[in-house]
């Protein structure tokens, strides 16, 4: 039961949700339409989740599956909703998904959570084309202003454990990014935005992207460049220390992404800068700005090589070199430096190659087998600090390290009248942990509008390279995620769906301490609800979604080991920590209780191509450590207020009629929540503040070449 506050301006946001409901399900029939008797282009116009039978999804699966046959919890995304919606970045799309929010890191970084759970490190895996792109030092992805959006064509998430054929970090979300197509572009588009706080500039990036086929040829370039402040707000640490964020805290994304497409041959090369400037470091505040970049170089090569109509043999190829968490600023590097405990200059290569066959057997009967084997070599500079480098097998020190890993992946579709099944198993053998072997199993069914999913599934993860220096006896984590989703159409462009998930993460990698522990067991369960309307009017997307944590079996003894948990204590005199208070049904950083609402109108009759577009999202109170004092032995954790925020933009295709012309304004925040990152650990941090009330400009134009 979520408990509402008394305040106006969650009382407004409220009624805005409300009569949005209303507006979505009262009746439109002069714009009704029968669906069956449409041709795919037409319905690809109305663009609903008709679409369920329509929209093929392959994040879940090495086949292209109907959403609703997809053996997973999944999302897809569009670019028309992204556009819309006048996103500024990728946390903005995200966060109207169910279940996805985010939490404030180390060093101002921004990660993911999931379903209650902190999966930033290793647990979620994020691909743009389906390449990676976790570092893989500590395996985190930052997320804030970093991924383009104006290039994105479709999003497509699993909200729950990746199938077995991922193996790595796919442990409790996967999102694949996927890109405009040459042929999509068909041209040069361009297009810029900028933002402005209440106090200070927002935002401001341009991206620019070309595309052309050329009969079996296809070349495609994109780049995007920009600037955002995480906040005009106060940061004020755990020692009490307070600076404003403007200019301290900022990203500085530079992404280029180029493919090849030569009939089944393709290719793709992306390189990303990401630069981020804080104060607020590990467990600390700093008197002063420091820079941790990420920067990577990725180029991957595959062929699908069909043999014959039922058989495809594809071979990959991968090469991706990385200088993630690097911080080396001149006043950090003299050894004899208070802040040289603060460098990392360490590059990571990863050589990865694959070799996967798929085939339909029947029309019954689709299998993949596939195997892959990688290499990863960490080296470390010469100013990295000597407490900062690794160890060979003798424990002498060293400046290098590899790890090598083989996977095997089985994964196979059967279709029948009863069920259609999806089972799939991974085998991973990595060179610094025990061998590694995990099903998975789908049952899907469709009956009518009626559809049914039953999903079973256990993901390994093995340490990081970080992970394993900073304690080398750490073992591999597994997760095992049991799910039921429910699924009814309503009529022809009404869809609502419910599912529930138990997920348990045992020998937990934890950061705690200044270092890495395997906790027992962590986890969560709960429920999500979504609910979609579309029709030639506009559409309304709305989500609820609820966890509790899972602490089933845990003696208190070891659940005072959990850095998630929600505990205050202190420690006597005696040495016996007092409990103060415990919330075991929640977990650090993230809300319980989360409402989405994603909505768009189409004023066409006021101006042809001119729409509205209103989103909402409802967090309920979350809790954060609000004092740490290690030496004393005192940790105190406080509830913080829930938060409303209320987006609106108005985008306009075809502007002052010039045709590929897309103009927009919209205001994010606009009840000034003032919404804040929370570590989802004990790990000295504060909370982040996010942005105020900003409004948003953005510009688009797309020139088609004939």
């Amino acid at each position: 039961m979520i408990v509402v506050p008394p305040c106006r301006a969650f009382a407004r946001a409220l009624f805005c949700v409300i009569l949005l409901a209303i507006l979505a399900m009262m009746p439109h029939t002069a714009t009704a339409q029968d669906f069956s008797k449409m041709d795919i282009t037409a319905l690809d116009s109305i663009d609903f989740d008709k679409l369920l039978d329509i929209d093929l999804m392959q994040v879940a699966s090495k086949k292209p599956l109907a959403k609703k046959d997809v053996p997973g919890v999944v999302t897809l995304i569009k670019r028309e909703e992204i556009v819309n919606s006048g996103a500024r970045d990728l946390i903005d799309v995200l966060r109207l998904v169910p279940g996805v929010e985010f939490g404030g890191d180390v060093q101002g970084i921004i990660g993911f959570g999931a379903r209650g759970n902190w999966a930033n490190e290793g647990k979620s895996l994020v691909m743009i084309d389906g390449v990676q792109i976790n570092e893989f030092l500590f395996a985190t992805v930052p997320i804030a202003n970093r991924i383009p959006l104006d290039n994105i064509e479709r999003i497509e998430i699993i909200r729950g454990p990746g199938s077995s054929f991922y193996g790595g970090f796919a442990e409790l979300t996967v999102i694949n990014i996927i890109t405009r197509l040459p042929q999509d572009i068909n041209g040069v588009a361009v297009s810029g935005n900028v933002g402005q706080m209440s106090s200070a500039l927002g935002r401001y990036g341009g991206n620019i992207s070309i595309g052309k086929s050329f009969g079996n040829v296809a070349i495609g370039a994109s780049a995007y460049i920009g600037q955002a402040n995480t906040s005009d707000r106060m940061y004020t640490g755990l020692d009490g220390v307070s600076f404003p964020m403007a200019g301290a805290q900022v990203t500085m994304p530079l992404h280029i992404n180029g493919s090849l497409k030569y009939g089944d041959f393709q290719a793709r090369v992306l390189y990303d800068r990401y630069n981020t400037t804080m104060r607020n470091g590990i467990g600390k505040t700093l008197p002063q700005t420091f820079s941790t970049n990420f920067t990577s170089l990725i180029a991957d090569a595959r062929y699908d090589w069909k043999i014959s109509e039922r058989v495809t043999l594809t071979p990959r190829i991968n090469y991706t070199r990385q200088q993630p968490w690097n911080l080396a600023d001149s006043v950090a590097l003299n050894p004899a430096s208070d802040f040289n405990f603060l460098v990392i200059d360490k590059s990571v290569e990863r050589l990865t190659g694959s070799l996967q066959i798929s085939v339909d057997v029947s029309k019954a009967l689709f299998f993949t087998l596939g195997t892959e084997y990688y290499v990863d070599n960490g080296i470390a500079s010469s100013r990295d600090p000597l407490s900062s480098l690794w160890s060979d097998s003798n424990g002498v020190q060293s400046r290098t390290v590899q790890y090598n890993n083989v996977g095997v992946f089985l994964q196979a579709l059967l279709t029948t009248d009863i069920v259609n099944v999806n089972a799939g198993l991974r085998m991973d053998r990595h060179s610094a942990v025990p061998l590694a072997f995990v099903p998975w199993l789908g049952i899907t069914k469709t009956i009518g509008n009626f559809n049914f999913k039953a999903l079973f599934g256990q993901n390994f993860r093995a340490p990081s390279i970080e992970n394993i220096r900073l304690f080398p006896a750490i073992k591999p984590e597994l997760t095992t995620a049991l799910e039921v989703e429910l699924g009814y159409q309503l009529q022809y462009n009404m869809f609502i769906s419910a599912n529930i998930f138990d997920i348990s993460i045992r020998d937990a990698i934890v950061f705690g301490g200044g270092g890495y522990a395997n906790f027992a067991r962590t986890g969560t369960r709960g429920v999500e609800v979504e609910y979609f309307f579309k029709d030639t009017w506009g559409n309304v997307n709305l989500g609820y979604s609820f966890y509790t944590a899972n602490y089933d079996g845990l003696p208190d003894s070891v659940r005072a080991l959990n850095p998630y948990r929600v505990w205050s204590f202190r420690t006597s005199r005696e040495g016996r920590q007092e409990s103060l208070f415990t919330n075991d049904n929640v977990l650090l950083g993230f809300a319980p209780h989360k409402i989405c609402l994603n909505s768009s109108f189409n004023l066409s009759s006021i101006l042809e191509g001119l729409t509205i577009n209103p989103s909402f999202i409802f967090l309920s109170s979350r809790y954060t450590v609000s004092e740490l004092k290690v030496l004393e032995g005192v940790q105190t954790v406080q509830e913080t207020k829930p938060h409303a925020l209320l987006n609106v933009f108005i985008h306009l295709k075809n502007a002052f009629q010039i045709a590929g012309l897309d103009i927009g304004a919209g205001v994010y925040d606009a009840l000034g929540s003032n919404y804040d990152f929370i570590q989802p650990y004990n790990a000295g941090n504060a909370v982040l503040a996010g942005p105020s009330r900003e409004i948003v400009v953005r510009a688009a134009y797309r020139l088609q070449v004939k």
